[in-house]
């Protein structure tokens, strides 16, 4: 039998051996190459997914940071609205309680009066300090005046500062001033 070497050998089998291995390597090298590009290709594409993410969301965010502004500005608008009704409020109260003070002052005192014996001239109310000037027709009036004011509820404190003889047309009277102090 004949044997047929159908391989080759010597130089030439060495020149197809070494082709074909350049070959595979250069086949190597073209899919490693293109499996880097595909790998950056896909890798960019996550990445700019997650940058237009990231965008929405900056501008989910800055819109509700304007909406919340908006709010805070109606909040602290609210807030001065609703000082400023507390302040009339409170002025309105004070107003209608000194509004009835020197009423309230003016009639106790004309309750302590007996009258056509004894007249008021000045009455002058600072807080709750009141400042009385008047007449009256003996002295004897004004102590029953002062008096009656000492068993008075509405009055403490009260001082006779002056009582002194005039005349007054043709008739003699007794000047008197006082302070007292108005209670609650």
């Amino acid at each position: 039998m004949i044997r047929i070497n159908l391989l080759a050998t010597g130089p030439r089998a060495r020149a197809v051996a070494g082709e074909w291995d350049l070959r595979v390597q250069a086949g190597g090298m073209l899919a490693l190459v293109m499996l880097a590009i595909g790998t950056c290709l896909v890798w960019n594409g996550m990445l700019n997914s997650e940058i237009e993410a990231k965008e929405l969301d900056k501008q989910t965010k800055t819109q509700e940071v304007a909406a919340l502004q908006q709010q805070v500005k109606q909040v602290g608008d609210f807030e001065k609205k609703k000082k400023l009704l507390e302040d009339k409020t409170r002025i309105i109260a004070q107003l209608e309680k000194a509004r009835g003070g020197p009423v309230r002052a003016l009639d106790y005192v004309s309750q302590s009066l007996e009258p056509l014996k004894l007249w008021l001239v000045k009455l002058n109310l600072v807080g709750t300090r009141i400042e009385v000037d008047g007449r009256a027709l003996t002295n004897n009036d004004i102590v029953a005046f002062v008096n009656n004011l000492r068993g008075s509820d509405y009055f403490s404190d009260i001082q006779l500062l002056e009582s002194r003889s005039g005349t007054q047309g043709q008739f003699t009277v007794y000047h008197f001033r006082m302070n007292l102090t108005l209670k609650g």
